[in-house]
């Protein structure tokens, strides 16, 4: 099996008002959790499961991509030039870059610090058991990221438009829809400046 991650870092965070991807939270940058949750879950998937995965970087910011080349060992990264489409950009070109035999896209955004590359890994897994095509996390019902699309949705993920991201596709096939709930640390996010505080008083070190 074969597996394309593909990790959004393009947006401009207008409700933290400034770029809160380069914000620092418990000592480094947010967008790094995520890179580094990425890259655990793959090599989990790989040793585990005999899962091949590849790490798609999509940016618009010039830091975040060349932390990217040095984080991810023969990983792929993509300027986004795009960003102000929103998340649709980003799912376009990575699913454009990804490899052309792979079996399924995973998403995952820039602002959860929490969530671990273990969880990454068991949700690929569970998905690919599942036999649906389609797979995101949730706590409570509430949907989260990462996200799994099989590559039979390849050309409806490079059509979408506007900033709705792949929930189109996944509205299009609710009965093709593996969902696996998870804690809610896995998939808390930042969205204002005072989540940073919040989130370390919660939560501890983030992953």
């Amino acid at each position: 099996m074969k597996l394309s991650m593909i990790y959004m870092a393009s947006g401009f965070g207008k409700r933290f008002g400034s770029n809160k991807l380069l914000a620092s939270f418990e000592g480094r940058p947010l967008y790094t959790y995520g890179l580094s949750a990425l890259e655990k879950g793959a090599q989990i998937l790989e040793k585990k499961s005999g899962i091949s995965c590849e790490i798609i970087t999509v940016s618009q910011y010039p830091q975040i991509l060349e932390s990217a080349r040095c984080l991810i060992s023969g990983g792929k990264v993509l300027e986004n030039p795009f960003s102000e489409e929103g998340i649709t950009a980003s799912i376009r070109l990575g699913v454009a870059a990804a490899w052309e035999d792979t079996d399924a896209f995973l998403f995952f955004v820039a602002d959860q610090p929490y969530t671990e590359g273990e969880m990454i890994a068991s949700f690929a897994e569970g998905y690919f058991k599942s036999g649906k095509k389609l797979g995101c996390t949730a706590f409570k019902g509430r949907r989260g990221s990462p996200t799994a699309f099989g590559v039979c949705y390849r050309s409806e993920l490079l059509a979408i438009s506007g900033d709705k991201g792949g929930r189109q596709v996944m509205k299009n096939h609710p009965e093709e829809l593996w969902i696996m709930e998870t804690e809610e640390k896995q998939l808390w996010d930042v969205d204002l400046p005072e989540d940073l505080k919040r989130g370390e008083k919660e939560y501890g070190t983030g992953a």
